[in-house]
């Protein structure tokens, strides 16, 4: 799992690059395929596909009085890949 915050800006082809200093490990552990959701507060949870797969069962387990979250989390997540740039397409 990877921590910490950085400003990203959002290139013309609605590109965003993916931090260096993350950019490799993830290029290893998951082959640059990445699964984007939304936090409560906005911000953008980024996780290797491998990992998500996994979280993506613990949220669909969350009892009913979370629904709300899960809606977020399950509803806002989005399949992307690296390109050769470490950059990833936004939709």
């Amino acid at each position: 799992m990877f921590q910490g915050s950085s400003a990203l800006t959002l290139d013309a082809k609605g590109r965003v690059s993916i931090p260096t200093r993350h950019r490799d490990a993830l290029m290893i552990q998951a082959e640059g395929r990445l699964t984007l959701t939304r936090h409560p507060d906005g911000c953008l949870l980024v996780y290797p596909r491998p990992i998500w797969e996994t979280k993506r069962e613990q949220i669909a387990a969350f009892p009913m009085q979370a629904r709300g979250l899960q809606r977020l989390l399950l509803g806002s997540a989005q399949d992307v890949e690296l390109d050769g740039t470490g950059a990833e397409l936004l939709g």
